[in-house]
């Protein structure tokens, strides 16, 4: 399926049946990562995804089945495991992006080594905007579609979503890593609580 139409069955199945029944609101105001962020309103599936507000983060990022079958995933994306993760920490790869799509309240909290944020429930269209753009507000440059996005979110559910959206945008190197932030502190012996307590593991 080509990647406009992929788009306009987004909107269509995705976004616009919530806009009439969910009032408009901007997701940026409790946000103070992004300090410019009308650059990313300008696109058009973001102008109407920011309408479509839960009030379960999880619920929010899922992608009904019968949506994935319409967007037609062409190139599903690689399955990681935590020592394929691991292994990408200790030594990048050039050619590999990490990507959190918490949100920035989340990501504060902690976050993976290396990871970039790339919020999935409140900037939905990040993937979509110009270079340019993903710059301005985002303040690093947009992933080049050649490198490998590999996306990590709380448990997998925001992550293998964003994968899918991913493709829309033109991304067919993807990653997931369905254990996520929950699968990597188990292994790390990450206690969020006292940050500090962090296994001697390698």
């Amino acid at each position: 399926m080509l990647a406009a139409t992929k788009k306009a069955v987004w909107k269509q199945v995705v976004v616009l049946p919530r806009i009439a029944a969910i009032p408009a609101r901007s997701i940026f105001t409790s946000s103070s990562l992004y300090s410019k962020p009308s650059a990313i309103t300008k696109s058009p599936i973001f102008l109407q995804a920011q309408r479509f507000q839960s009030s379960s983060a999880e619920k929010a990022a899922q992608v009904p089945e019968e949506v994935r079958k319409q967007l037609g995933q062409e190139t599903p994306a690689k399955i990681y495991t935590y020592e394929e993760i691991k292994n990408l920490v200790t030594n990048p790869d050039p050619n590999k992006l990490l990507v959190d799509v918490r949100e920035p309240s989340e990501v504060q909290e902690y976050a993976i080594p290396n990871s970039i944020n790339i919020p999935y429930k409140s900037t939905p269209g990040a993937l979509d905007l110009s270079p340019e753009e993903f710059e301005d507000v985002f303040k690093f440059e947009k992933p080049d579609k050649d490198k490998e996005l590999i996306f990590y979110c709380v448990a997998g559910v925001r992550s293998t979503a964003a994968a899918e959206l991913a493709q829309i945008f033109g991304y067919n190197h993807l990653g997931n890593y369905v254990g996520s932030l929950n699968d990597w502190k188990a292994h790390e012996n990450i206690d969020l609580e006292h940050k500090d307590t962090i296994s001697e593991k390698k």
